[in-house]
C-alpha cells in the first residue's frame, strides 16, 4: 500500500489485537489487489440494546487508482455484531467482493481500450494477439 492504514476506535478501548485483525485483512486486500493507495477501517461500538449488548459498526474507505470504494456494515441488520470480530470479517468480506467488482470492471476497460486502439495504434485495428492465425 502506497501510504499507511488508518485504524480508528469510537466508543470503545482501542485494542491491540482488534487493529492487528485489521492489518491482517488489509493484507490480504492487498495480495488480491496490489494497487490499493490508502485504507481507513473505523469501528464503533453503538449503543447498548434491552436484550443485547454492544453492537459493532465496521466502515472501510478503500482508495483504489481513479477511485473508492466504501463499505459500511450496521449492527442492526445483523445481531452476530456483538463480536467485533465477527462486524470485521462481514465487512471486509464485502470490501474483497466491491474490490473484485473493481479489478474486473477495470480490466474489462484496459481489454476494451486495448482492441479499440489496435496495435498499430488505428483505431479499429485488431491486435496482433487477437488475429486468428
Amino acid at each position: 500500500m502506497q501510504s499507511a492504514l488508518q485504524v480508528r476506535f469510537h466508543g470503545i478501548d482501542p485494542s491491540a489485537a482488534v487493529e492487528a485483525a485489521v492489518r491482517e485483512h488489509v493484507q490480504k486486500l492487498e495480495q488480491f489487489y496490489d494497487q490499493l493507495v490508502s485504507c481507513d477501517v473505523s469501528l464503533e461500538s453503538r449503543h447498548q440494546h434491552h436484550r443485547q449488548g454492544n453492537l459493532f459498526r465496521v466502515h472501510i474507505r478503500l482508495a483504489v487508482p481513479g477511485s473508492e470504494i466504501v463499505v459500511t456494515r450496521d449492527p442492526e441488520r445483523d445481531p452476530r455484531h456483538e463480536d467485533a470480530y465477527v462486524a470485521l470479517n462481514d465487512a471486509f468480506r464485502a470490501a474483497r467482493r466491491q474490490l473484485e467488482d473493481f479489478a474486473r470492471k477495470r480490466h474489462n476497460k484496459s481489454r476494451r481500450d486495448t482492441v479499440r486502439q489496435g496495435s498499430a495504434g488505428e483505431p479499429g485495428a485488431i491486435p496482433d494477439a487477437l488475429e486468428a492465425d
